[in-house]
């Protein structure tokens, strides 16, 4: 007995010493560009004792000195230190091409690419970057499948129209153009939920690309689940940077370069202009022909055309002379310059004894290529965290962006290239003409408004902030708790000044508006998460939260004229004497919810995932403000089934199948539901009186829009992945479109608001990823994608099928939602058609259109749908080349299938109508001796139509990189030194006749060159 307690008091002695020798053991587990790595598998070797690594890089582990502390995680290489006592022990891992993988954020946590269930596309800060896009949005066009990043103007600061798989609404905006496409961004009913660092986000354009560690953007519903109302139309996560703990690393990267025109329209030369003058003559006569006989084509040449010249090349302003002398004005060239960009981007992070910091300044100046355009942008990130103990950790995230928009002037870039080469800038004196052409006064002289007559000014200041406490009481269970306030105001100014076309050289009508707006909002996030294993190769992981989101706006806006001089500009609109506009508006809305998601693992092959949301929205109707959106995804890695698994081709073979249902109320106003009282006059006995009317129907039925989504994704990988494959097929259903629909005067009311429709998109997506070549000096990666979408609209509120609206948009049963709907063209009348033209009220040289139901007459029952906003499909394609310390990238881009009306074309087609007063573009038209043109004749040919294709393929990026070598870096003293060179734009192939057919939908008013950016870039790090 005496040597058992002997035996037994050694043993707890010997136990007691080893525990007690052991150290708490943390750090930060990096990549090669000091970015930290989550998931990283960190264990004792030897042992069962391990852990992983946290969002951001950090982990914590007990070891004893001389234990070999192995590091882990598919895509890099393996890592084994023996400790010795090191603290911290932060680490460096290097990529294994091989086996390259990655963490996705999925809302509310992260899961390694591999475990994925849903349809989730991911960015990283080196796609973000390489290319020197100044926003995120132009640095994302082309490099995600189902993604359509669209510009809508090319002037510097220009934002952006972002869809993800489609358009879900019916009326995409309550302030419709032409084609129901809007210029303003804000009023997209289809746009992404944007999620800057766990804080709900609108404007993505004032982010720097710099700044932001990973993008991953959830597209189908069982991924976007999790944000339940929010994330209908898709989900884009940004996540900032990041410290890492270990010595305090510095960056800099910087860039300089300029912008010029590319793809300019071909508009006529003066010569070109002058015979287009005498064709526009003999056109118009010719057509008045047609009211009195068969004119023939011997007619058409015999017109004089020398007895209405005057008409046109005028002797009032020296025209005349011009043309006689062959003295032109390019008066596109004269307002072209070359614009300047630069950036600076200076960063810091680093840490100790569980603080960890980073910290960056970014600065963008880009200036336009025409006029006073120019933005400039100002960036402040800062991010800190301490560990307190093992089970505490406590945190700060914030971002600042000053931003300044000069769009300078309206009118500028359309009035150059509308002016005739003929007329002059400046009288004989070499003082400025004011109306350069005094066949149309509604054209001031372009000199005045390129150097700031009329200024369109905006200053933004955005600050956002996530503050969270994060406690981990057990390994399997932690708690997190995020409050992320967002505050933006906005300074809106604009002055059109005496000589801009607004005023034409009158006081009273110089313009003056002042707008502000304020935003508030803020998110808090609960947010608790469970990771156990049930059984063996049975592990669990599930999140549990609570959310609440609140917003609160507030503009008001002023507009007056009558000035007596140009001095103020938007500063003092007191000094304007005639009131035109005020205004003032407040506005809130809140949103509540509760969420659920459980992952479900079987020996890490058959992966299930469960979400659910709780969504009540103060938007909504009274007892229709709260919804459930469930869904639920399956996975399952078919390549590491023993059947399959010794297989040496086969590196990965997944198969993914999901169905989710999200919701979305962004297509309402924050009191759509309720009723509104509007000011009217009346006449009460003999006297003028104030009172209120109804102005719009309540609608106590307005719930949710609810999109139900099927989603079958296939991951294929082979030969150790040197081809990837990703393929997606989806079917998204939306039920309870919300829209407004026209009602019938005899209701008193205009249109109602409601749940009225159903629309579908579905559609297919390809990735494909190559490494073609692989050698010690030279590789060679491909990196491809494809997406086509089909957008149906299902139901038009019971049995209505078709509902027209604006000039030429329709809302059809079986058709897109952004349908275009006009007469099928069918070639142009000829002379020997004259009577057959005549049924129609048509001539010989005007477009002939298809009667449909071959009743005589052209109405509305022969229009038909003849294209749609919206592409049929996109695709991107980058090939990256490495030579050594040399790399090479060539990006491209196209969109197919998008057609409309084009705004340009109503204004520079030759055959607008609009005699011989503008210049045009230098396209061909009809004439007897040119009967085989497709376009109409000049002059009366004219009706309006002016609908195109908007296809382009275009080069977006060719970047040429030069990384030093470790051994030059050593003798600088440097971590990292990169020097580059990016030309953006540099090729666009389409048959568009304006300057960028990604642009062509928008209106040619406030329109701007596409632009060619060469960029040389230098990126440092010590």
């Amino acid at each position: 007995m005496e040597k058992l307690k002997l035996l037994l008091i050694a043993f707890i002695i010997g136990f007691s010493s080893l525990t007690f020798a052991q150290d708490s053991v943390s750090g930060v587990v990096t990549d090669e560009q000091n970015q930290p790595i989550p998931g990283v598998s960190v264990f004792i070797k030897g042992t069962t004792i391990g852990t992983t690594t946290d969002f951001d890089g950090e982990y914590q582990i007990k070891a004893s000195k001389s234990n070999v502390i192995v590091f882990s995680y598919l895509g890099f290489k393996t890592l084994e230190i023996t400790y010795n006592g090191q603290s911290p022990l932060t680490v460096q891992l290097k990529e294994d091409t091989a086996t390259l993988e990655e963490i996705v954020v999925v809302g509310y946590g992260s899961v390694k690419r591999s475990d994925l269930t849903g349809a989730v596309s991911s960015i990283g800060a080196s796609e973000l970057t390489e290319q020197k896009k100044t926003d995120i949005g132009q640095a994302v066009k082309g490099q995600v499948a189902g993604v359509d990043v669209r510009s809508l103007s090319n002037k510097p600061g220009a934002p952006l129209s972002i869809r993800i798989r489609g358009n879900t609404a019916i009326r995409n905006d309550a302030y419709v153009g032409r084609d129901g496409a809007s210029d303003d961004p804000t009023l997209d009913r289809t746009k992404p939920l944007y999620v800057v660092d766990g804080i709900f986000f609108e404007d993505i354009n004032i982010l720097n690309p710099a700044d932001i560690q990973q993008m991953d953007i959830l597209k189908d519903a069982s991924a976007t689940a999790i944000y339940g109302s929010r994330g209908a139309n898709g989900v884009v996560i940004i996540t900032t940077k990041n410290g890492v703990e270990g010595k305090t690393v510095f960056t800099y990267e910087a860039t300089m370069g300029f912008r010029t025109v590319a793809n300019e329209p071909d508009f006529f030369t003066g010569d070109e202009y002058v015979a287009f003058v005498d064709d526009v003559i003999r056109s118009r006569e010719f057509g008045k022909l047609f009211n009195s006989g068969m004119p023939t084509v011997a007619d058409y040449n015999n017109i004089d055309v020398s007895s209405f010249i005057n008409t046109e090349i005028r002797t009032t302003n020296e025209e005349a002379s011009n043309v006689a002398n062959r003295r032109y004005t390019n008066w596109i060239k004269d307002y072209q310059k070359t614009g300047l960009q630069t950036s600076h981007n200076f960063g810091m992070s680093g840490g100790t004894n569980g603080l960890v910091y980073s910290a960056s300044l970014g600065y963008l100046s880009d200036e336009g290529v025409i006029g006073i355009e120019a933005y400039e942008r100002y960036n402040l990130s800062l991010s800190l965290s301490k560990r307190v103990s093992d089970k505490l950790t406590v945190g700060l995230k914030s971002y600042l962006a000053f931003s300044e928009r000069e769009e300078g002037s309206r009118e500028l870039y359309r009035s150059t290239q509308r002016l005739a080469p003929t007329v002059n800038s400046r009288d004989t004196d070499g003082n400025l003409i004011l109306f350069p052409d005094d066949q149309d006064t509604r054209f001031t002289n372009p000199y005045y408004d390129a150097n700031g007559e009329w200024t369109v000014n905006t200053k933004s200041l955005d600050v956002i902030a996530n503050v969270f406490v994060n406690y981990k009481p057990t390994d399997w269970v932690s708690f997190k708790t995020q409050f992320a306030p967002n505050i933006k105001t906005t300074r809106f100014g604009e002055f059109r000044g005496l000589y801009t076309k607004a005023a034409r050289n009158d006081p009273s009508r110089i313009q003056s508006h002042y707008d502000t707006y304020f935003n508030t909002s803020y998110s808090w996030d609960n947010i608790v998460d469970f990771n156990f294993d049930v059984a063996k190769g049975h592990n669990l992981k599930a999140t549990l939260i609570s959310s609440l989101y609140y917003n609160q706006r507030e503009n008001g806006k002023i507009e007056t004229r009558n000035f007596d001089t140009n001095e103020y500009l938007f500063y003092n609109t007191e000094s304007g004497t005639d009131i035109r506009d005020y205004d003032t508006e407040y506005v809130k809305e809140s949103l509540a919810s509760f969420a659920g998601r459980i992952n479900y693992s079987i020996n890490d092959k058959y992966l299930f995932t469960f979400s659910g949301r709780y969504d009540g929205s103060s938007k909504l109707a009274t007892d229709n403000k709260w919804a459930f959106f469930p869904s639920a995804a399956f996975a399952w890695k078919i390549s590491d089934e023993d059947f399959i698994h010794n297989t040496d081709w086969l590196s990965n073979l997944k198969l993914r199948l999901s169905y989710g249902e999200a919701g979305n109320d962004t297509s309402v106003s924050a009191y759509d539901s309720l009723a509104f009282l509007s000011n009217n006059d009346y006449l009460f006995g003999e006297s003028a009186a104030n009172g209120v009317s109804v102005s719009g129907l309540p609608n106590s039925n307005l719930t949710w829009e609810r999109t139900k989504e099927f989603n079958i994704g296939l991951d294929f990988g082979i030969i150790q992945n040197r081809v990837a494959l990703s393929l997606e097929l989806y079917n998204k259903k939306t039920v309870g479109s919300i829209f407004g629909r026209t009602l019938s005067p005899i209701s008193g009311f205009s249109a109602a608001i409601g749940n009225f429709g159903s629309v579908r998109n579905s559609g297919i997506e390809i990735t494909l990823n190559t490494r073609n070549i692989q050698t010690d000096n030279f590789s060679w990666r491909t990196s491809f994608n494809f997406a086509k979408n089909k957008n149906e609209i299902l139901e038009l509120d019971g049995d209505l099928d078709l509902l027209p609206y604006e000039d030429h948009g329709v809302l059809q049963v079986g058709q897109p939602a952004d349908a275009i709907w006009s007469y099928q063209r069918d070639g142009i009348w000829q002379l020997d058609e004259i009577a057959e033209a005549d049924v129609y009220g048509q001539d010989p040289g005007q477009r002939k259109y298809v009667d449909q139901n071959n009743d005589g007459v052209l109405n509305d029952e022969d229009k038909v749908v003849l294209g749609q906003l919206s592409p049929d499909w996109t695709a991107g394609l980058t090939n990256t080349f490495t030579y050594k310390n040399l790399d090479l990238s060539i990006q491209a881009y196209t969109r197919q299938g998008s057609y409309g009306h084009s705004e340009f074309n109503s204004l520079s087609v030759p055959w607008n109508g609009d005699d011989a007063t503008f210049n045009k573009v230098d396209l061909d038209y009809w004439t007897p001796n040119n009967p085989d043109s497709e376009n109409p004749a000049l002059e009366y040919g004219a009706n309006g139509d002016y609908y195109t294709d908007f296809d382009f393929v275009r080069i977006g990026n060719i970047g040429l990189g030069y990384q030093f070598s470790d051994k030059m870096l050593d003798k600088l003293q440097m971590s990292s030194l990169r020097l580059s060179v990016n030309i953006q734009n540099p090729f666009t192939f389409t048959d568009y006749e304006g300057s960028d057919p990604e642009t062509g939908l928008q209106n040619n008013y406030n329109g701007g060159y596409l632009t060619k950016t060469v960029l040389f870039g230098l990126k440092l790090s010590y």
